[in-house]
Order: C-alpha cells, then sequence, then structure tokens
C-alpha cells in the first residue's frame, strides 16, 4: 500500500515539472525598467493563485524595440514569445491566463 501511495505520489510529481510553462520574458533596459518595467521586478511572488506554477519568469536584455516605433513603447515583455508594448500588470496577467486557459499550453 505505502509503495503504490509514493509510486503515484511521485509519477503526480514528474507530470507537474513536466507541464509546460507560461513564460514571461520581462526588458531589463533601463527605458523599460523606467517607463514601468519596474512593477514586474517581483510579479512572481505577486501571481494571482491561478497562474501560480504555471508562469517561468525571465529577464531579457534589451532587444531594442524602443528604438522601432513599428513595435509601439516600453515597457516590452514577452508571453510565450508574443510581444507586449505598453505592458502594465493587468495587461500581462490577461495574456498568461489567456495562455495557461487556452493557448499552445493546452
Amino acid at each position: 500500500m505505502r509503495i503504490n501511495t509514493l509510486k503515484r505520489f511521485t509519477l503526480t510529481l514528474f507530470n507537474q515539472d513536466m507541464e509546460k510553462k507560461v513564460e514571461l520574458e520581462i526588458c531589463l533596459g533601463t527605458l523599460c525598467f523606467i517607463m514601468g518595467g519596474s512593477a514586474f521586478e517581483m510579479i512572481s511572488e505577486s501571481l494571482p493563485e491561478d497562474l501560480m506554477g504555471k508562469v517561468l519568469v525571465k529577464g531579457m536584455n534589451c532587444p531594442g524595440y524602443c528604438n522601432m516605433p513599428k513595435y509601439g513603447r516600453a515597457p516590452f515583455v514577452k508571453v510565450n514569445g508574443e510581444l507586449i508594448a505598453e505592458a502594465n500588470i493587468q495587461k500581462v496577467i490577461a495574456k498568461m491566463r489567456e495562455e495557461v486557459y487556452h493557448g499552445a499550453n493546452k
């Protein structure tokens, strides 16, 4: 009985680790930081409960989008590779939820 329980528990943990996560990349450039990107510094610690454990937060070196008007204005983040200009917490959380519940991770 104990061995079967341990096997199930281990398999559950393994499956959770294998689950694809939404990748959030935050521009670490100075302009993005001063234009509001600083709000994303601690986002992984303040995610809504339904997104906890489903998001991988990364920083990215400045890709220079702010120098190309066709991309919009800073701050920039990417959610699963999709660029979000003029990013704010609400936009980013909405996009992450879309990806978790309806995106390629489903």
